[in-house]
């Protein structure tokens, strides 16, 4: 039998995860004192005992890593047990070839990616939260690196998963599986409520040869997010893109040179403590009247700081940045270099700066949704009116696709439970009432359950009938991702966009459209799978990249009376075109795409294979690709995107360009 114990120290420290609520609660003497027993098992093996042993002793059992999520998803309490899975921290074999790596889900996200970038590779996945958070965490709440809109989410790196559920025992998902593939998107992002992840295959990538990271001001968010949907129409894959709303602009003097002078707002603060009768804490007047606050700060602000960068091969690298960069000059001034290297540097210092507010008895909380183009700043909006009242708020946009965006503000009000219960409500409120969703990277947690739930309408009967098969008796988790009594109805999704006019008068790009249901690796890695499914009762994907539990998408579309399927993508609008020479075309793709090149089309015609590529950097690619591989120029073709099940297969068979699209790497 595994590890285990029953002492206060141990129950405590995995009493909870760091969702803000419960941080008042601690911080003000109201602490639970977790779990009945804590568990650190060591192998798969390990795992299913303690299930088994739980599900005898009328138990339920919280998976746990490392506790650094903020929305409720890791809390236990009196009569659980905690399943503590650092323990499992093997990493290893990395296939270079392939690109893939093999972990367990119990390794620490920072030691990973520096035993990766030790040997040349890097997963690509950069939350914030890196050094605090594990891979089984990442899989459970569908999460986000801060180079998603180039590496994807974590969900996009997976090859194949290992868990071990109440009912079946171990099983393994995806390449190679034993279980249902069709499993994968409902377990992936269920919050340790239907198995215990235990390992991983991942894919991972060369360390960027090169970086190229600027600051941007733009005179306002609208003329901000414009640019930001041209780099992203124009197919530039960009590797970061980050808007920050004008009061954290303002706040963090994001937009100004670099001195040895204190940020603004600190001196702001200095000079209010020393007014007679305000209390000696240093935010207790400012978090008292934050509508007023609101109003100084949206007072002083101007212009908004964009920060974009590249990353990859030099010679792939450049050609998109320079001609991302030209679209940025047309309304926005080049900060230079500074301002990027300054966010990178500190990419990760957010999680450690929040709890001086707590001290100085107010509360600091997140919350990240995601919604399309055409409802990003009407979101920005109605989420800063519905809870300025209460907290002072400010906001960047990041995770940026074809479709739209992640948008993530940040909350400081006056310690008071009430208080932040209240925000929380107002805020999910207004996302729910602008059709958005309701978490792009963070997970639902206790916090989000009814809201998620709401969103997903009758479509959520897709987890239900899995957690059928693999909990029935509810031992995983309980109370966690699923509410009984939802508060509203799903609302309608934001306008689709498909009229918008990018690089030509007329010409959409990336529209979304009613199409039949296809598989994701049926397009480009680099290319968001972004899907809408809707029919009476619900509708699932309101957004790119969606973290409201498990993706319900696949299982909807083929268990319910579906009224639309909508997919974006690129028109088939013209782009430049080479046939590169060659009797093995599948070979050369992979070395195209090993390359970091990322083409708009690929097929294989007359036996040799075609590359095309779009938008404003085109050209400086194709003249690129040339210098690498022979071949000539040919009139634009469209290609359908060869895909088939992830099987093993040679060079030459057509699936074998799935393998690669979709593992990166080469199949065993």
């Amino acid at each position: 039998m595994p590890t285990s114990s029953t002492s206060t120290l141990d129950r405590r420290a995995v009493a909870r995860d760091r969702l803000p609520g419960t941080t008042l609660d601690t911080w003000q003497g109201r602490a639970a004192e977790g779990p009945d027993r804590v568990i650190w098992p060591t192998s798969k093996g390990d795992v299913a005992d303690a299930l088994t042993e739980a599900a005898t002793a009328g138990v339920s059992v919280v998976p746990w890593g490392a506790g650094s999520g903020v929305v409720g998803g890791a809390s236990a309490t009196s009569g659980q047990w905690t399943l503590d899975l650092k323990r499992l921290a093997g990493i290893g074999p990395l296939d270079p070839v392939r690109r893939t790596v093999e972990v367990d889900a119990g390794v620490n996200g920072q030691q990973l990616e520096d035993w990766l970038q030790a040997r040349g590779f890097t997963l690509g996945h950069s939350p914030s939260s890196i050094g605090c958070s594990t891979v089984g965490g990442w899989a459970a709440a569908r999460s986000a690196g801060q180079f998603s809109s180039r590496y994807g989410t974590f969900e996009d790196m997976i090859v194949w998963f290992e868990a071990v559920s109440p009912s079946l025992g171990h099983m393994r998902v995806g390449e190679g599986g034993d279980a249902p593939e069709a499993w994968a998107p409902l377990m992936i992002g269920s919050e340790g409520t239907l198995a215990v992840f235990t390992r991983f295959a991942l894919r991972v990538w060369p360390v960027p040869e090169h970086r190229r990271l600027r600051g941007w001001q733009f005179p306002d968010v609208q003329s901000a997010l414009n640019a930001m949907r041209l780099l992203m129409d124009g197919e530039t894959w960009p590797a970061v893109v980050r808007l920050y709303d004008p009061v954290d602009t303002r706040i963090g003097g994001k937009t100004r040179p670099k001195s040895d002078h204190r940020p603004w707002f600190r001196d702001w603060l200095d000079s209010l403590r020393s007014m007679p009768g305000v209390s000696g804490r240093a935010l207790s007047l400012p978090l008292a009247l934050p509508g007023l606050v609101n109003h100084v700060f949206d007072r002083l602000a101007s212009g908004v700081l964009l920060i974009v960068g590249w990353e990859g091969g030099r010679e792939v690298t450049d050609a998109l940045a320079d001609a991302g960069e030209a679209i940025l000059r047309e309304g926005g001034t080049d900060l230079g270099e500074e301002p990027g290297q300054r966010w990178f540097a500190s990419r990760h210092n957010v999680s450690y700066k929040l709890m001086p507010i707590f001290a100085d008895g107010g509360f600091a909380d997140t919350m990240e949704v995601a919604t399309t183009w055409a409802g990003m700043e009407p979101l920005w909006r109605a989420v800063r009116a519905a809870v300025r009242r209460d907290v002072v708020v400010m906001c960047h946009m990041s995770h940026v696709y074809p479709e739209g965006g992640c948008l993530y503000f940040s909350f400081a009000g006056r310690g008071d439970r009430k208080v932040w219960e209240r925000v929380w409500r107002r805020a999910l409120d207004a996302v729910a009432q602008s059709g958005a969703t309701t978490s792009h990277h963070h997970g639902i947690g206790r916090l989000k359950a009814s809201s998620a739930t709401a969103e997903a309408g009758i479509a959520r009967e897709g987890w239900r009938q899995l957690k059928r098969i693999l909990d029935p008796g509810g031992l995983l988790n309980p109370g966690v991702l699923d509410a009984d009594h939802p508060p509203h109805p799903p609302a309608d999704a934001p306008p689709s966009d498909a009229g918008w006019t990018a690089f030509a008068p007329g010409q959409g790009r990336w529209p979304w459209a009613d199409v039949g249901l296809v598989p994701p690796w049926r397009r480009a890695p680099w290319m968001t799978s972004a899907l809408r499914v809707s029919g009476p009762g619900f509708l699932v994907g309101r957004a790119p990249r969606s973290a409201s539990g498990p993706d319900l998408r696949d299982w909807a579309a083929n268990h319910l009376p579906v009224a639309r399927i909508e997919q974006s993508a690129p028109p088939d609008g013209d782009g430049v075109m080479a046939r590169l020479a060659g009797d093995k075309p599948w070979a050369i793709a992979r070395a195209v795409l090993h390359a970091d090149f990322r083409p708009g089309a690929l097929g294989v015609d007359a036996g040799q294979l075609a590359v095309g590529f779009r938008g404003p950097a085109a050209d400086a690619l194709m003249s690129a690709l040339l210098r690498r591989f022979p071949g000539e120029r040919v009139p634009w073709r469209t290609y359908p995107w060869p895909w088939r099940d992830l099987v093993p297969c040679d060079d030459e068979d057509p699936a074998a360009v799935t393998a690669w699209l979709h593992s990166v790497g080469r199949p065993r």
